[in-house]
């Protein structure tokens, strides 16, 4: 009896990704837009944001690959590594810094207490949810070769 592949993740789940990311995207943009800002200090929150969403994904990548090349390097011990150490590190830089400047820019701000909680509420939906949607294309797309894999063994099966 085969056992069939069941996918990792459910339409709920990748439908609460995709709405987390574009909801924090929407509201971070839609705060700073309608904020009494200087277009520098917009710039500045805008491109925080930009790079905590892209660092964010890319270390996610980075500690996926790395986790999976150590699993197969135990039973293959000549599997090349995806991430260099030094990609690996520049990834983690990336995403230490770009939080170092939105906390830095948001500490030395004049703003209200509660705007400045709105922006790290909204900044933090957007780095999680980030990460949550990288998660689901990879699995999405791991899951639709396998299933699509054991379709065809059954149609050759039968």
């Amino acid at each position: 009896m085969n056992q069939r592949y069941s996918k990792r993740n459910t339409a709920a789940f990748t439908g609460a990704s995709y709405f987390a990311l574009g909801a924090g995207l929407f509201l971070f943009c839609l705060g700073v837009y309608n904020a009494d800002w200087e277009l520098n200090v917009k710039g500045y929150y805008l491109l925080c944001m930009v790079l905590i969403t892209i660092t964010c994904i890319v270390v996610q990548k980075v500690v996926r690959d790395n986790t999976e090349d150590k699993e197969f390097r135990l039973h293959n011990p000549k599997h090349r590594m995806r991430n260099t150490i030094a990609f690996t590190g520049m990834a983690i830089a990336g995403l230490i810094i770009g939080f170092a400047m939105f906390f830095i820019g948001l500490y030395n701000a004049p703003f209200e207490l509660n705007v400045k909680g709105y922006y790290i509420a909204v900044i933090l939906l957007i780095a999680y949810s980030s990460i949550s949607v990288q998660k689901v294309i990879r699995d999405n797309t791991e899951d639709k070769e396998i299933l699509d894999a054991q379709e065809s063994g059954r149609d050759l099966q039968g």
